[in-house]
């Protein structure tokens, strides 16, 4: 069982990484000449969603982890060996 929730905690990692990386993109897209005249619009609605997949993928990353040390601990009296040294720890 632990397996599969480290699993689902990486995909979700990487689904916050990658949206981190997108984010940052747009923003800088809008400081560029290009993104005057564009249809804004559909570029903020796009935009909103990957806010929301950002924040689903962070909150269930960070969550995860301390799910699985909680559990961990029921079950066997210490924390989780490889999440217990570091957040980003999959």
């Amino acid at each position: 069982m632990f397996g599969l929730l480290r699993f689902i905690r990486g995909v979700c990692g990487l689904v916050f990484a990658l949206q981190v990386i997108h984010v940052i993109e747009a923003f800088a897209w809008l400081s560029k000449l290009e993104a005057v005249g564009q249809d804004m619009g559909k570029f903020f609605a796009l935009l909103l969603l990957k806010v929301i997949f950002l924040a689903v993928g962070g909150v269930l990353f960070f969550w995860l982890r301390g799910h699985i040390n909680r559990s961990h601990q029921k079950m066997h009296g210490t924390p989780h060996p490889a999440l217990a040294e570091t957040k980003w720890a999959l």
